[in-house]
């Protein structure tokens, strides 16, 4: 095999490697707007109790959108921290809950057209402030900004849906909840 046809297989198999573990599914990010709580003070929480609302440019936002990525938060709360919470769907003034509340303000599932066209065009933009209470004491411990973008170009961009961005999203939520690094 020549050098320049083994430099075209490489390739090839460098671009499959960014189709399979693109960014559409890597963490978004998130900004304190409300300093975060220790992990001390999370870890007295054995509940998690999750809600979500749309407003701004997210009201366009469904029911069922905004129970999947409920969903979705759940699961990467499960798989980054297994047995951490006993329920998943506590009632939200037990003393053992946590109230996450996902307020979404921007939920765009931009044009596959534009993002197959060119990167950068065509974006898909989730975001969301995410608030950490204490229901029972009436007391906010932590309000974080948290977005995930997808600006991808190409058949990549062309092909990843706002549902396949939804999981990094969700993992940047559950790692806000978790009080991990993001």
């Amino acid at each position: 095999m020549t050098i320049t046809r083994y430099a075209q297989w490489s390739g090839i198999g460098l671009a499959l490697l960014f189709l399979a573990t693109g960014c559409a599914g890597s963490a978004g990010s998130a900004k304190h707007l409300v300093a975060g709580p220790e992990a001390e003070t999370l870890a007295r929480y054995t509940k998690v109790s999750l809600s979500t609302t749309a407003q701004g440019n997210a009201v366009a936002m469904t029911p069922a959108d905004r129970e999947r990525i409920a969903m979705l938060v759940a699961g990467k709360l499960v798989s980054l921290a297994p047995g951490r919470f006993a329920t998943l769907a506590a009632a939200p003034t037990d003393e053992q809950t946590l109230t996450v509340t996902i307020a979404f303000t921007r939920y765009d599932e931009g044009s596959r057209f534009a993002r197959f066209m060119l990167a950068g065009l065509g974006q898909i933009h989730i975001d969301a402030q995410v608030s950490l209470e204490d229901r029972l004491r009436d007391s906010v411990l932590g309000k974080s900004e948290v977005t995930k973008t997808f600006a991808w170009g190409g058949i990549y961009g062309g092909t990843t849906s706002i549902k396949d961005v939804e999981e990094g999203f969700a993992e940047a939520v559950a790692k806000v909840v978790l009080g991990q690094p993001i």
